[in-house]
């Protein structure tokens, strides 16, 4: 964490060499989380925007591979759908499920742009979907 404004609200971290701005969820209501490396955590987002993959897939035919920054902690994602149910999607410098479920196993391999309205960053409780759910 370089900086954060307090739990719900806007922080600044590293990942790698790249900066994020992001919803801090890792802060106690009470006290800001200080400044330095932190662990057991996660990203994600919400999708506030409803869209289609089939559109998703048109809108990035150069197969770009990275997070463009919009303005506060929202992006616009562009990336390679890795695996469904969960829509898993590689940004580059990051794999971050997609809130947005999809059984079509043709989406598999394919490049996307998704609208990214909050990047959250959260403790991890280390729960995930089990196995024969995906």
């Amino acid at each position: 964490m370089e900086h954060t404004e307090g739990f719900a609200r806007k922080a600044e971290v590293l990942l790698g060499d790249e900066s994020l701005i992001v919803c801090d969820g890792v802060s106690a209501p009470e006290h800001r989380c200080s400044p330095g490396v932190i662990e057991n955590v996660k990203f994600s987002y919400p999708s506030l925007e409803g869209f289609q993959w089939s559109r998703a897939v048109r809108d990035n035919p150069s197969h770009k591979v990275r997070l463009e920054h919009v303005r506060g902690w929202s992006y616009v994602g562009f990336g390679r759908v890795v695996s469904i149910m969960p829509v898993t999607i590689d940004f580059g410098m990051i794999e971050l499920e997609d809130p947005n479920w999809s059984d079509d196993e043709n989406l598999a391999g394919k490049y996307v742009k998704v609208p990214i309205d909050r990047l959250d960053l959260s403790v991890d409780d280390g729960k995930q979907w089990p196995d024969e759910l995906k």
